[in-house]
């Protein structure tokens, strides 16, 4: 089941329970429909339905309530997909993780921001499988923003102040908590994954030196940056390693902007994020979580343009609210996470080279898991389309020379 279909286990019954112990003048399910919560060719690594119910209450009015579930991809003789382990890791994180980082919050300080939707279960019922039931942001007026026309600087100024609250709670819980388990420090960046890493660097890197031809860039860039292509395995490691010198975060890991929700006033101002999708927590740097966002999420006119001032306003938050957690250890300084920046900017070349593609990719029925981490001929030429998309290619060849410049590619 690799459709975004319901399976036949989710149906009214199922809701019925759960509808009764959150609504206590529930009567009865009157209208029950699930639909695919995503469009074609959004890249997501599970099933993500839409489950809009109509209802009927104890005095015969009518109510409409949604609900997101999302269950795990399973391969085609019925068996856990390879991709399991990330559905697993997302439920730990809606069902532990970040309920701890949010109650540090209302122990700590008279605020208290909320980092992702309602988790909800179903009331002593057993499913047929993994399962992780959520409120629809939708219905409170949350919406993502378009990914292929990009956030505007208010907007990435919001996204950064609820991730310096969020990559501050994260490392005051390590002070109050202890450690997070071996799964969040270490991630993919094993050895045990040396091969899956490689044969993904080579799956991408080799459609990509073939397009790069066409980026304008001169003969220097180009044999620097196929020099760094052919050592990115080396450099995957030395990323995922974290060094306890320095502040270390629990990050999103896949912080993009499919993966945060927006909810406007009436006049069009930023009033609340709504982080979404946590399959790739990693525990490290944050250079991880800053380099994806400001790689591939800002409109491409302040992208690079704005890039220092995003850097500086992040700072800023994260100090005060590391301040605010009562953190007892010294928060970074702006030269220090500058620097932390460009030693781990393996990142910032990753995000341009990987993501930025699928961010700017017109909706494409290509545009399926297979395709973007395969190495078949059908995956190569869908990368190589990818990298030939006019909206990357204009922003890609100015991108190349401007890591260069900053020494983020060296």
């Amino acid at each position: 089941m690799n459709k975004q279909t319901a399976p036949e286990w989710v149906n009214k019954q199922l809701f019925v329970s759960l509808l009764e112990q959150t609504h206590d003048d529930f009567k009865a399910i009157t209208n029950f429909a699930t639909k695919a919560a995503i469009s074609e060719g959004e890249n997501y690594l599970t099933i993500v339905l839409r489950i809009q119910i109509g209802m009927q209450l104890k005095d015969d009015s009518e109510k409409e309530v949604s609900y997101i579930l999302k269950i795990p991809l399973v391969n085609e003789s019925g068996d856990d997909h390879e991709f399991h382990d990330l559905f697993i890791a997302e439920f730990q994180m809606y069902d532990r993780v970040i309920p701890e980082l949010e109650a540090l919050y209302a122990k700590n300080t008279s605020i208290a921001p909320s980092f992702k939707p309602l988790h909800l279960k179903f009331p002593a019922m057993t499913t047929k499988c993994d399962y992780i039931l959520l409120e629809d942001l939708r219905t409170r007026g949350y919406r993502n923003a378009e990914r292929t026309v990009g956030l505007d600087q208010l907007e990435v100024e919001a996204v950064l102040k609820k991730l310096a609250q969020w990559h501050a709670a994260s490392a005051k819980r390590v002070t109050d908590l202890g450690e997070y388990e071996q799964g969040l420090r270490e991630s993919y960046f094993t050895p045990e994954h040396l091969k899956l890493i490689e044969g993904f660097n080579m799956s991408f890197t080799v459609p990509f030196l073939e397009c790069m031809q066409k980026y304008d860039l001169d003969p220097g860039q180009l044999l620097l940056i196929s020099d760094y292509t052919s050592r990115l395995t080396d450099l995957y490691m030395e990323f995922g390693a974290n060094d306890p010198q320095e502040l270390n975060v629990l990050n999103h890991g896949d912080f993009w902007c499919n993966n945060f929700m927006f909810k406007y006033t009436d006049s069009g101002e930023v009033e609340d994020v709504c982080f979404v999708d946590f399959q790739l927590p990693k525990y490290g740097t944050p250079a991880q979580d800053l380099f994806c966002l400001l790689m591939t999420s800002p409109k491409f006119d302040i992208k690079l343009g704005k890039f220092d001032y995003f850097l500086e306003y992040y700072h800023r938050q994260l100090v005060e609210q590391l301040a605010l957690l009562k953190y007892n250890q010294n928060a970074p300084t702006l030269s220090q996470l500058r620097a932390n920046l460009r030693k781990n900017s393996l990142w910032a070349f990753i995000c341009a080279q990987r993501m930025l593609p699928i961010v700017l990719m017109p909706p494409d029925e290509g545009s399926n898991i297979g395709n973007v981490m395969g190495d078949s001929e059908e995956a190569s030429a869908f990368k190589r389309k990818m990298f030939q998309s006019p909206a990357y290619v204009q922003q890609i060849k100015t991108i190349l020379p401007w890591l260069i410049e900053r020494s983020y590619i060296r």
